[in-house]
């Protein structure tokens, strides 16, 4: 029992004889005169409580809260028999006071005892109190019970006649009533809920063996963080810590963060906000989930159930405005904002900004990670099959440059770099293995690969599925059906390359603009139809490109493809090993943005010029040379000089004033000379065609040399290089 001198006393002694506190007090005239005694600071009485503070030495005030509580007292004005009292009290309650007493107006004030003082939550006081009274049945047990029992902060005037009429009253009645209040209402503590078996972990690991059976709510159990010796039960589970029921452990209520230290609530509330961070988005209208590496769009509803199974709870607690999920929905739709949501395959961070956009990067590809060994012995049936793959590159191996130019795609796949590099085609007969080079190998090792032969025929704008991919492949099927067809083939090859980003569009979405630094991959045959589909040749185009013959004694003899893919599966690592060791010949290193030098097989250029629109324009150029010549209208150099329009008029002329083939069209006609002066740069046999210009108009040279006709073709000397200019 706490008692204090009067009602504006500060200092609160203790006291376990209430008889002895009794004094004699003055007389008063009313009641009112009384009450100003009771409050004087001059008064030296006595005034008493069962509540006891943080600050023992100092009355439970709002600033000094209960915290220990060690009985409960009623008091109740109204008369009473006092000859029969104990009869009344006995008759309604199995648990008598411990004391009675006499107040000043005559009336009763009844005190209940508890067994061993019990802790308490300053939160909790009001309601355990009411189930106390509940218990004893004290608003039952005599009339003019007063509500100020329940109050924590509440003394009063010792009165007179005590008498101990009672025992104390038992643990597990108080205990009882605590477990009840706390059901009506749970402590919380913490802003943040951390789900049991994490607890029960925590405590296994900090205290070993010192909490025996689950460790549940409402769970009850020792006091294991205090390190006494006692292991009787002294406290109980709650949500947000321990509800205490001995005084040994300082304190009604014990926090986690009390008990388990501030280090661990933090982690948890890292590790708990930093899961939902990773896995949930917003884009200002949708809520979006990573699901195997893909955005899913998600019903908000259903990410309000997902926080609750991770454990946030749509309580509110005290002191919040707003519940743990509410809190984690809005982290979320602030922290986790994008603008755009695409697949931004060489980049491993989740969000990346590009062009002032912030882009949620649902990428999935994941590059063949390499073995520790890349010796060919662990990929045999590779080495063998790639070293006989090829047709050899000028003097030296083809494999060279194909390993080179593997090499630094497959890094930038693996490593999640921007690397740009050039477009591969793979030219020659049909069952050489072009396609299981190009999907099964280099798709494989890159994390996959996409059919790209729509997209860049120009016969679709939809790109969603090249976005996901480093590897476009195109093998075999398509043909440039047009010489406008075939431009804009090119000109979508040479920006793929050249370009380092792309723009996706997915169906019904908007084109945005994303980071891409793949590689475009033909596999062709050696057929007038698939050479049509080469990009031009020409000095823009040329070291964008890395052409590879495909031997005509390569093997076309394969194991099944079960069999055949298993092996793959199995030596791939192996060679991704070999390709990270790989030392690019020093000759073949390019500084350049393509890293890698180029290499275009002569035999592909000729063939590819052959079988393209771009030869009309040749043979038309052919039909000019030989009926020039033969109107012996040549110059000293043996050439002709004129304009497009000259060139077109004699052309006419030589026709009897018909067109022949393309003649008609002028610009058709300029885009042929200029392929021609190109390819001449690049195959010293073809005709050669000079323009100058000064602003005005160009003027073209052809050389009408016999030695450069298509008769004579064949015969060329690949050694003779002569200039007519």
């Amino acid at each position: 029992m706490r008692c204090i001198k009067n009602l504006r006393d500060k200092d609160a002694k203790q006291t376990n004889d209430p008889c002895s506190l009794v004094k004699q007090k003055p007389q008063f005239k009313n009641k009112a005169e009384f009450r100003d005694w009771c409050s004087s600071p001059t008064t030296n009485h006595a005034f008493v409580s069962m509540c006891e503070g943080s600050a023992p030495g100092e009355r439970v005030s709002n600033g000094n809260p209960v915290n220990k509580v060690y009985g409960f007292i009623a008091d109740y004005d109204a008369p009473v028999d006092w000859d029969v009292l104990e009869i009344q009290i006995n008759d309604v309650t199995d648990f008598r006071p411990k004391w009675i007493c006499k107040t000043y107006s005559g009336y009763v004030r009844a005190v209940w005892q508890f067994e061993e003082p019990l802790p308490i939550d300053k939160s909790l006081y009001e309601t355990f109190a009411r189930e106390i009274s509940k218990s004893v049945k004290a608003q039952r047990m005599l009339a003019g019970f007063d509500d100020c029992a329940f109050k924590a902060n509440q003394y009063f005037e010792v009165g007179e006649s005590w008498q101990e009429i009672g025992e104390d009253l038992p643990s597990s009645v108080v205990h009882a009533a605590l477990n009840r209040a706390l059901q009506k209402k749970p402590i919380t503590a913490s802003d943040i809920s951390i789900p049991m078996e994490v607890l029960a972990d925590k405590v296994e690991d900090m205290f070993p063996g010192r909490w025996l059976g689950d460790f549940e709510i409402g769970a009850r159990g020792p006091l294991f963080w205090v390190d006494d010796g006692i292991n009787r039960d002294g406290c109980q589970v709650a949500e947000d810590g321990m509800i205490c029921y001995s005084d040994r452990a300082g304190k009604g209520f014990m926090t986690w963060r009390e008990i388990f230290g501030a280090s661990f609530i933090e982690k948890y509330e890292n590790k708990k906000i930093s899961v939902v961070l990773d896995d949930y988005w917003f884009n200002g209208r949708n809520f979006f989930k990573l699901l195997h590496g893909c955005a899913v769009t998600i019903p908000k509803d259903q990410l309000v159930l997902e926080l609750r199974q991770k454990g946030f709870s749509q309580k509110t607690k005290k002191g919040q405005s707003i519940s743990e999920v509410d809190s984690a929905v809005l982290m979320v739709s602030n922290q986790n904002r994008v603008d755009e949501i695409a697949p931004v395959v060489f980049s491993d961070d989740r969000v990346v900004t590009y062009n002032g956009r912030r882009i949620l990067n649902n990428a999935s590809n994941k590059a063949v990670q390499p073995a520790e060994d890349g010796d060919p012995k662990y990929w045999p049936f590779l080495y063998k099959w790639l070293n006989q793959l090829f047709s050899p590159a000028g003097d030296r191996p083809a494999t060279d440059y194909f390993y080179s130019w593997l090499k630094r795609f497959y890094e930038a796949a693996l490593y999640f770099k921007f690397q740009q590099g050039q477009a591969l085609l793979l030219v020659g007969m049909t069952n050489k293995g072009k396609s299981l080079l190009s999907n099964r190998v280099i798709g494989t090792l890159v994390g996959g690969f996409a059919d790209a032969s729509d997209y860049l025929s120009g016969h679709t704008k939809f790109n969603k599925d090249l976005g996901r991919s480093a590897a476009w492949v195109i093998d075999d099927t398509v043909s440039a059906a047009s010489f406008e067809d075939q431009r804009k083939a090119t000109e979508l090859i040479k920006r793929a390359v050249a370009n380092p980003r792309i723009e996706y569009q997915a169906k019904y979405a908007d084109t945005l603009s994303v980071p891409w630094t793949g590689r475009v991959i033909m596999s062709l045959n050696m057929d007038a139809n698939s050479l049509t589909v080469i990009p031009a040749l020409d000095s823009s185009n040329r070291d964008k490109i890395m052409a590879l013959r495909i031997s005509d004694f390569a093997t076309s003899d394969f194991p099944p493809s079960y069999d055949l893919e298993q092996t793959i599966e199995m030596e791939l690592p192996h060679f991704a090993r070999f390709l990270l060791d790989w030392q690019v010949p020093q000759e073949l290193n390019d500084f350049s943005r393509f890293g890698v030098d180029s290499f275009i097989d002569e035999s592909i250029v000729s063939a590819a010029y052959d079988n393209s629109s771009r030869s009309a324009i040749a043979e038309l150029v052919e039909f000019f040379v030989e009926k020039y010549r033969g109107a012996e209208n040549l110059d000293d150099e043996g050439t002709w000089r004129g304009t497009l329009t000259n060139f077109q008029v004699l052309v006419h002329e030589f026709n009897n004033g018909r067109s022949v083939g393309m003649s008609q069209n002028l610009e058709f006609v300029r885009r042929g000379f200029c392929a021609m002066e190109e390819a001449h740069k690049a195959n010293p046999r073809l005709r050669p065609i000079k323009s100058s210009g000064h602003g005005g108009g160009k003027k073209w040279v052809i050389d009408l040399s016999p030695k450069y006709d298509i008769d004579n073709y064949l015969s060329f000397e690949e050694t003779e290089t002569g200039d007519p200019f």
